[in-house]
């Protein structure tokens, strides 16, 4: 007797077990949104990145990178790149650091040149005055990523006029 229910009941676990495995963890509830198409990025994902973005061309992102930038949760920091020039100001302070910069395949600063990272075009900004280096984790026309490599922290900006 105890055989036949087991027999009976298995089949009916298995069905109910199989039943609530869809095999695709997005489920479709999920809102996803296509990147810009002017959008690079690396793939590589910083602290703060929750998704990475589908990697592009490089050649692109010293004229994305032009223009002013304030960061996503410190309002009174600005980033400016004109031309190879790096400006930034914080906390209204009026004064700007201006500093000019290498875009390049690596980190070129004294610090952090033989960091022993991967080599990728365009993504190192180097500030050898200042002995800093960033890696742009994204750019496109709104949003700025960038993990400075002295600490791996991520700052993130947002395009303004």
């Amino acid at each position: 007797m105890r055989i036949k229910i087991t027999v009976a009941v298995l089949p009916l676990l298995v069905v109910a077990v199989m039943s609530g495995c869809t095999g695709n963890p997005d489920d479709g509830k999920t809102n996803k949104t296509e990147p810009a198409s002017t959008a690079v990025d690396s793939g590589k994902s910083g602290s703060d990145n929750t998704a990475a973005q589908p990697a592009a061309t490089s050649s692109g992102i010293p004229e994305l990178l032009q223009g002013k930038w304030q960061h996503i949760d410190d309002k009174s920091n600005y980033l400016v790149f004109e031309g190879n020039h790096r400006k930034e100001t914080a906390a209204d302070s009026g004064k700007w650091d201006d500093e000019t910069f290498v875009l390049s395949d690596k980190c070129s600063n004294a610090s952090d040149k033989d960091n022993g990272a991967a080599p990728e075009k365009d993504r190192y900004i180097s500030c050898e005055k200042s002995d800093l280096c960033w890696y742009i984790i994204e750019v496109d026309k709104s949003i700025l990523s960038l993990s400075y490599m002295g600490r791996g922290n991520t700052l993130t900006y947002k395009r303004v006029n």
